[in-house]
């Protein structure tokens, strides 16, 4: 990863609602797959400013902002709490694939909920789409990073849930959902953040030290 590096390219394409594909081979140059490291950290980025704008549509849209009832200080179960910000650990890797499998079905869930209550080409169906797209292009990452490790995807068999009749429970359902989403995809950039910082930091101090060694070896010569 380099350090404070934004790839502009990537950037755009996200924010067209674009999937991000990398195909990342076993044998891939460090370099490679550092580039492919800094575009999927890149995706992230994006998915974090997109998720709490979601949310925040949602819950007006549903008229759901009415005391913080879609608010929880508990996620949903599938969304781990814990640090997966390490994009070159394998089990870190599939318990984000993991995560990301989850929320695809959910988000499919809450598009079939609002077909039903909204005219197609809705405001709120169109961001919902935009935002499914992303996850998708978000697994199909992981996915590849998971390849270059030579391990393959293990996909998640999601458990039956009683069927939600009700509209309102409905919207509720889907409320909760993406605020959880929406903290989830913030920590998991954060962490990003802040894994990328040590790394920086760490390569600097090592350049450093690299720097000093041969003239430290010729005082002592001299000496």
């Amino acid at each position: 990863m380099r350090c404070n590096a934004r790839p502009l390219g990537v950037l755009a394409a996200v924010a067209k609602g674009l999937l991000i594909l990398c195909t990342v081979p076993t044998n891939a140059s460090r370099s490679s797959q550092a580039s492919y490291l800094q575009q999927t950290h890149s995706l992230v980025r994006h998915m974090a400013e997109d998720a709490q704008e979601l949310f925040a549509f949602y819950e007006s849209n549903q008229s759901l902002n009415v005391n913080n009832i879609c608010q929880s200080n508990k996620w949903v179960e599938w969304l781990p709490q814990w640090d997966v910000a390490d994009l070159q650990a394998p089990s870190a890797l599939q318990e984000l694939y993991g995560a990301m499998e989850h929320m695809h079905q959910a988000l499919q869930t809450i598009l079939q909920h609002q077909r039903d209550l909204n005219a197609p080409g809705a405001k709120l169906l169109q961001r919902l789409t935009s935002t499914h797209l992303k996850v998708r292009g978000l697994l199909n990452n992981i996915e590849a990073l998971l390849r270059a490790h030579g391990v393959v995807p293990v996909h998640i068999t999601l458990p039956e849930k009683p069927v939600v009749t009700k509209v309102f429970q409905q919207k509720l359902e889907g409320c909760k959902v993406l605020w959880s989403y929406s903290r989830f995809m913030s920590k998991l950039n954060a962490d990003l953040e802040a894994k990328g910082f040590r790394d920086c930091r760490e390569k600097r101090r090592q350049r450093r030290g690299s720097r000093r060694g041969p003239r430290a070896n010729k005082k002592v010569r001299r000496s």
